[in-house]
């Protein structure tokens, strides 16, 4: 009798050894597919990005930012297209994203600066139009935004 309850419980300890065995072997598969997804998902945003698709690139880089936000090149990417597509206050926050991942990234360091000069130069911009020219700070102003415009065309 006793031998015979040892017998079930060995096999209900094989069985339960097998099932979680499987269920572990089960887990590593799906952790590793989100990984080739998303190793394709930047493959198609690359694409794309490099192809002017804008709205592809963005979709896929929105993705990549939420999926793997370690990677400062994503950031940047997602940046750029937001400039090219106007939003330059929320390109301004993604490159300090990137930056934070990555503070020696010269190219977002750069291009952040860049869109900040041209925030810049359109806020000097409407103040002549609506600044009195014999105002003191017109003058500076329009000499600031010259200076502004020439580095930006560099």
């Amino acid at each position: 009798m006793i031998l015979k309850i040892l017998f079930k419980f060995v096999i209900v300890v094989l069985l339960l050894t097998n099932l979680s065995g499987c269920n572990t072997t089960g887990l590593k598969e799906t952790d590793d597919a989100p990984n080739n997804d998303l190793l394709a998902l930047r493959e198609e945003a690359d694409f794309a990005y490099l192809n002017d698709d804008l709205v592809t690139s963005a979709k896929h880089y929105e993705t990549l930012v939420r999926e793997i936000p370690e990677e400062a090149s994503h950031w940047f990417r997602l940046a750029n297209i937001y400039v090219r597509t106007n939003r330059p206050d929320a390109a301004i926050d993604l490159y300090r994203e990137a930056l934070i991942r990555d503070p020696k990234f010269s190219k977002a360091w750069y291009n952040m600066g860049i869109v900040q000069l041209k925030q810049t130069a359109f806020s000097l911009n409407e103040m002549l139009v609506y600044t009195d020219r014999y105002d003191p700070l017109y003058s500076k102003a329009a000499r600031m935004l010259e200076e502004i415009k020439a580095i930006i065309k560099e």
